[in-house]
């Protein structure tokens, strides 16, 4: 058992004793890096769980979630499949991410595929009052996929990216700063992992991570420098800096994989974008 096991440990257990006493929980299946095997779980790792049940009121009003531990923060949230997610720190540290889902919900989210980029990289039954462990294989290859971005899908990303070039350099002009900020440092670094994800795959990296996880192991030194300038200071010049740095990185990525993909590249849109964010 490594060390993160035994931090979760008590959780797990009276989860599951719970559960089982339990007939409204029909299952409990842990998921995420406790479960993971490529990049195993560490001293920083949650514990995140799929509950099945016929009556997800206790859950989210945090009844339920008070009998595994000492509670410390708890809030929920809305989560894949039309469900909530009960978000929790036990003692110190614990964090357990409870994904609270009826058992409609969950077969939903099994055969339309949405909990497949959850599951994909690996889970583990707790427990299984509904033969789920006969019907979760049928819906969740535990393979990492990426999905192929079309010509179209490409062109609009990146024409998105420099029309809110423009957008945000015109709130530094106007001197929004917040709302400058939020799109070079949010909005327009959204679009970038897009593009920095495909240009991963097009230069044979096997496995790009979502929402940028392990973004340092799995990119190369053109996106790791590129990077360490494209972020701001609450600060008007900063922020153009930043803007820039953004574009300009953006941009390389781009045209490496529209060349790679044999995509159109749309050349008119960045020059638009450049003439106005670098005058």
């Amino acid at each position: 058992m490594n060390s993160n096991s035994e931090r979760y440990a008590e959780i797990k257990q009276n989860l599951c004793r719970f559960a089982e006493e339990t007939d409204a929980v029909r299952a409990v299946i842990a998921i995420g890096s406790t479960t993971r095997s490529d990049i195993p779980a560490d001293e920083f790792s949650d514990l995140d769980l799929f509950i099945v049940t016929e009556s997800p009121e206790g859950w989210l009003s945090g009844e339920y979630p008070r009998l595994f531990g000492n509670v410390s923060i708890s809030f929920v949230e809305p989560t894949l499949g039309g469900g909530m997610e009960r978000r929790c720190i036990y003692d110190e540290d614990k964090d357990t991410d409870m994904i609270i889902l009826t058992p409609l919900q969950f077969e939903k989210a099994l055969k339309e595929g949405a909990a497949q980029w959850v599951m994909n990289r690996g889970y583990r039954i707790l427990c299984d009052k509904d033969g789920y462990e006969r019907e979760i294989p049928k819906y969740v290859n535990l393979t990492a996929d990426h999905a192929d971005m079309t010509e179209k899908e490409f062109t609009n990303v990146v024409s998105d990216f420099f029309f809110h070039n423009i957008w945000a350099c015109k709130k530094l002009k106007r001197g929004e700063l917040w709302s400058a900020k939020i799109c070079i440092d949010a909005y327009l670094k959204k679009l970038l992992l897009k593009i920095i994800e495909e240009y991963q795959l097009c230069m044979g990296t096997e496995d790009v991570w979502h929402d940028g996880r392990f973004l340092e192991r799995w990119a190369d030194n053109t996106v790791l420098e590129g990077l360490k300038d494209c972020f701001a200071h609450y600060d008007a010049d900063d922020c153009r800096r930043a803007l820039q740095q953004t574009h300009r990185l953006f941009s390389q990525l781009s045209k490496a994989a529209a060349e790679k993909k044999g995509f159109e590249y749309p050349e008119i849109a960045e020059k638009c974008a450049e003439a106005y964010i670098m005058g």
